[in-house]
């Protein structure tokens, strides 16, 4: 299960505005550009940094129909009907909810279809329209000449299907398809992999309990070594939204330099705050200007969420007063640096443009390290793309780069359960093609109990 932060009023009014603005748009029949192979991109000259290098997939633009691994996101969301024997709400199965960006210039009436099989039968086959976004139809004229790709994109709450229920549960693959919406043209965009747990629950009298509805989860331990560094471009409007997942509301902080990195926490209600963050380059320590002690605090913000509570009865002491309870979650924050790309004297901000080299970032709450983070600057002063995007294994927006999330060892206090699976690749199951991949992976910590467990085995 999940749960998304809601867009305020005033940024639904910015959106209908900038909506009736493209309707007076006529819009041209698109079509297909020649298509490239995942990964395959064609460079530009950067608009935030001039003379900026182009060696690497990060800083591309003009993709066609190559998935965003780093969006992908998927949901395992409970399924129920009333029993009239029962008389109550019974368990079904599940339904899966997927949020998708693909890269590309694509027809209007595109799709998405996810076809979701186990040992080679399929259980579940999903189609959504998207919404595609196109750079030389924005309102904007400032937006029609940024490096970023065009793309489409599922709806805010994702594409979903209640009225197909699974009932397996484990270890499965999601084929994800584009759909040309001129041509009906199928294309298999990427094979991912999920592992779904079901959390039984039960209900009723302390001295009588009864199942209840279960809750399901897809478990994400394999993405606590892999975090996103975002750098947020300059001048970026509420149009397109200003972070990696293009989410208006999120106020204008042009040049800011983002991560987000992902952990298992006891409760997902246990929101993480604003911390400080201790960086050097090259090993040499940066001293955050400005008025102590909000120079180095960054600026936490909760992105998704994928949960499930399992509850019993089992144990004698949940036989009376409240059931035992269980819960799995993992979480996706934004954390936001006190970094722009190039250093502001008159806002008392530091540059990562103006440190080039090896940096490391680590966010701390009372002197305990919860998360050290490492990339690597080149001679432009932009980050050096993650050997996975350059190889084209792993595709991420522009801008955006895989870098290396550090756990300490043993787990930190925010970390409840932790599970080093370096097999099981990145990103929903990308297998890893390198070698700093794989290592990052095999340094995760073990911490707690990977998935719920009933009262008797507490």
């Amino acid at each position: 299960m999940q749960r998304f932060l809601s867009l305020s009023g005033s940024i639904l009014l910015l959106f209908a505005v900038s909506a009736s603005a493209q309707i007076k748009i006529k819009i041209p029949k698109v079509e297909i550009p020649k298509k490239e192979q995942p990964g395959g991109t064609k460079s530009e000259p950067s608009l935030d940094i001039p003379g900026r290098s182009s060696n690497t997939s990060a800083r591309s633009s003009n993709r066609q129909i190559v998935i965003d691994d780093g969006f992908t996101f998927f949901d395992a969301e409970p399924l129920h009907e009333y029993s009239a024997s029962l008389r109550r709400n019974v368990g079904t199965g599940w339904y899966l909810r997927s949020h998708l960006r693909m890269f590309g210039t694509v027809p209007n009436r595109s799709a998405f279809k996810m076809v979701v099989t186990k040992a080679g039968r399929d259980l579940a086959i999903i189609r959504c329209e998207g919404t595609p976004y196109r750079k030389g139809e924005d309102p904007v004229p400032e937006n029609r000449s940024r490096p970023e790709d065009d793309y489409l994109l599922t709806n805010q709450r994702g594409c979903e299907d209640k009225t197909i229920a699974i009932k397996d549960t484990g270890k499965m693959d999601v084929k994800v398809y584009f759909i040309n919406g001129n041509t009906d043209e199928e294309k298999l965009l990427r094979t991912y992999k999920i592992d779904v747990h079901e959390a039984k629950r039960v209900r009723g009298l302390a001295t009588a309990p009864v199942a209840d509805v279960p809750h399901y989860y897809i478990q994400r331990h394999a993405e606590t070594s892999a975090a996103i560094l975002f750098v947020r471009p300059r001048g970026m409007n509420q149009r397109l939204g200003p972070n990696y997942f293009r989410e208006a509301g999120d106020g204008d902080f042009n040049s800011e330099i983002e991560i987000y990195f992902n952990f298992s926490p006891e409760k997902q209600v246990n929101r993480l705050r604003s911390m400080s963050t201790r960086c050097s380059v090259n090993g040499t320590f940066l001293n955050f200007p400005g008025p102590s002690p909000y120079a180095d605090e960054n600026r936490l913000r909760l992105m998704r969420t994928e949960w499930g509570i399992y509850t019993d009865r089992l144990a004698a002491q949940y036989k009376r007063a409240n059931e035992y309870m269980d819960e799995v979650s993992f979480v996706q924050y934004q954390l936001r640096l006190p970094l722009l790309i190039k250093g502001d004297p008159a806002n008392n901000r530091l540059g990562m443009a103006d440190q080039k080299g090896n940096w490391e970032c680590s966010v701390r709450q009372n002197g305990e390290t919860l998360r050290t983070f490492r990339w690597k600057t080149g001679s432009d002063g932009m980050p050096i793309a993650h050997p996975e995007q350059t190889s084209g294994n792993v595709n991420l927006a522009h801008n955006g780069y895989l870098i290396e999330a550090e756990v300490p060892a043993g787990g930190s206090s925010i970390d409840h359960r932790l599970l080093p699976l370096p097999n099981d690749g990145v990103f929903y199951g990308i297998p890893w093609s390198s070698a700093e991949g794989k290592a990052a992976a095999g340094k995760i910590p073990k911490k707690g109990r990977p998935y719920h467990v009933p009262s008797t085995s507490k």
